[in-house]
C-alpha cells in the first residue's frame, strides 16, 4: 500500500511540475511580448526624432526597422533563455 501511495504521489508531483512549467512559459511569453510592444512604440517616437534632427537623409521606416530589429534581438537574448 505504501508503494502505491508513493507512486501516485510521484505522478502527482510530475503533473504539477509540468503544469507549473507550462504556466511559467506562458506568462514569460506574455511579458516578453508586452515588453517588445512597449519598446517598439517608444522606437516609433525615437525614429521620428532621429529622422527629424539627426538622420535627415535616411528614411523613417528604415530607421524604425533597424531600431525594432535590434530591440527584439536584445530582449530575446536577455529574457528568452531557451
Amino acid at each position: 500500500m505504501t508503494q502505491l501511495a508513493l507512486t501516485s504521489l510521484n505522478y502527482s508531483a510530475n503533473l504539477l511540475d509540468v503544469i507549473y512549467k507550462g504556466f511559467k512559459k506562458t506568462t514569460q511569453g506574455i511579458m516578453v511580448g508586452w515588453m517588445i510592444a512597449r519598446q517598439t512604440q517608444a522606437n516609433q517616437k525615437t525614429a521620428e526624432m532621429l529622422c527629424k534632427y539627426e538622420y535627415t537623409q535616411q528614411d523613417y521606416h528604415w530607421v524604425l526597422a533597424d531600431l525594432n530589429s535590434k530591440t527584439i534581438a536584445q530582449i530575446r537574448k536577455e529574457f528568452l533563455n531557451d
